[in-house]
């Protein structure tokens, strides 16, 4: 598969997840640890966690109410602290609000970093209800 096929099938499973989630097609997961009672798990997968040679090593999780990193360290935060969720190549990039802070959770593939960014930024658009356009959050996941 040549690069500009790769692409295009990223684009496109990223689309298909956000007119799924428009439609309120949420996807699950098995959680990797017990959640709080109405927590529901939607996304886990296989990250570092960094940009440095000491990066760590564990599982970006995301519930209705949390983005979770899990591994040596953990790190928990909540949807309503996320204040843009990008992708950059394999990466998640979560920026926190009121934060130059940015968080990098690397992925395996392109795929899973965009299909992560497109459910972030749905979670993240449902814990501040009172956004204009719920729309303008999938608009970039895929680039």
């Amino acid at each position: 598969m040549n690069a500009s096929n790769l692409k295009d099938e990223i684009e496109f499973e990223a689309t298909q997840l956000a007119t799924r989630l428009r439609r309120g097609e949420i996807p699950t997961a098995k959680a990797p640890d017990p959640l709080a009672h109405g927590d529901q798990c939607h996304y886990v997968t296989p990250v570092r966690f960094g940009r440095r040679r000491n990066d760590q090593y564990g599982h970006l999780v995301m519930t209705s109410g949390w983005l979770k990193f899990r591994g040596t360290l953990d790190v928990t935060v909540s949807w309503s602290e996320v204040g843009d969720v990008q992708r950059a190549f394999r990466e998640v990039v979560v920026s926190l609000q009121e934060s130059r802070r940015l968080l990098r959770f690397s992925c395996h593939s392109e795929a899973e970093a965009a299909c992560g960014v497109v459910l972030a930024q749905h979670l993240a658009q449902c814990a501040r209800p009172h956004t204009a356009d719920p729309d303008v959050a999938f608009q970039h996941a895929a680039l």
